[in-house]
């Protein structure tokens, strides 16, 4: 809660809850290691798997992303929702929205991220800690509890697994929420239809059809999320580096601006 001059006075503002960013073991994730979430006073414990290429293409590309954004998502990415049901988007957690949205996770796309967790158990509850009432879900049947931290390890693992990191805009200036909520309206249409595409594919036809991807299309399908992604963000480096270096031997290419970091391909990523 901050305090900000509204109409000559000062008035309390709620804030949007902000979480630190958390530290995941990268090589772990490159080899689709099991990602165990079992934190100090939480009961039960968490498991999530790491999908295929397969997987996603056999289930469905379109069923198994409605379910994942639900996890990753955030309130700027529901904000025009939020805003005609009157919630304001710059108020509330990620994790309270996580809490009205999991009713419509897809059971079977679950599966293919964690390891035996039903959601339909799950209700939600109000529970105190520290004198402050606090709202978890929690599945009595195997005794599982997602509070704010243990939803922030599956929010945070699941965005860097598929390299979605939704864009966060928080404002508590009225003219900005209206212009927002503006503009959200004018593109909701457009946005709509470019939901139905299929970005894997796209990915999956770039990389293929590149001589330097080493993976045939049949091989595609064992290969982790984690992996998929991390080569093709290898190869979109590759190919800049390659083409500074080739700048900078060349003479077009002033190499005493340039850090030596933006032409090592192998850097961390």
């Amino acid at each position: 809660m901050g305090r900000e001059v509204v109409d000559g006075q000062k008035v309390d503002i709620k804030r949007k809850l902000r979480y630190p960013k958390l530290e995941f073991d990268r090589l772990q994730m490159y080899f689709g290691k099991p990602y165990v979430i079992d934190l100090e006073g939480v009961n039960g414990s968490i498991t999530i798997k790491m999908p295929t290429v397969g997987n996603v293409m056999m289930y469905g590309e379109k069923l198994f992303n409605a379910t994942l954004s639900i996890f990753i998502t955030n309130t700027t990415s529901y904000r025009l929702a939020l805003w005609d049901s009157g919630i304001d988007w710059n108020e509330i957690s990620d994790f309270e929205l996580f809490c009205m949205l999991y009713k419509k996770l897809d059971n079977g796309a679950v599966n293919l991220m964690f390891d035996n967790l039903d959601f339909s158990k799950f209700e939600l509850n109000k529970v105190m800690k520290d004198n402050v009432e606090q709202i978890v879900l929690y599945n009595k049947e195997d005794d599982i509890e997602i509070n704010e931290d243990v939803y922030q390890y599956i929010h945070q693992y699941l965005q860097e697994v598929f390299n979605i990191f939704p864009v966060e805009k928080i404002t508590h200036s009225k003219t900005m929420k209206e212009m927002y909520i503006r503009k959200d309206r004018s593109e909701f249409e457009h946005t709509k239809e470019d939901s139905e595409k299929s970005s894997i594919q796209a990915l999956i036809s770039s990389c293929v059809n590149h001589p330097g991807f080493k993976y045939k299309l049949n091989e595609l399908t064992d290969l982790g999320m984690c992996e998929f992604y991390d080569s093709v963000k290898r190869l979109q480096i590759y190919e800049s580096s390659t083409a500074l270096m080739k700048g900078m031997y060349s003479g077009f290419v002033d190499s005493s601006k340039i850090k030596p970091d933006s032409y090592n391909f192998m850097k961390e990523i």
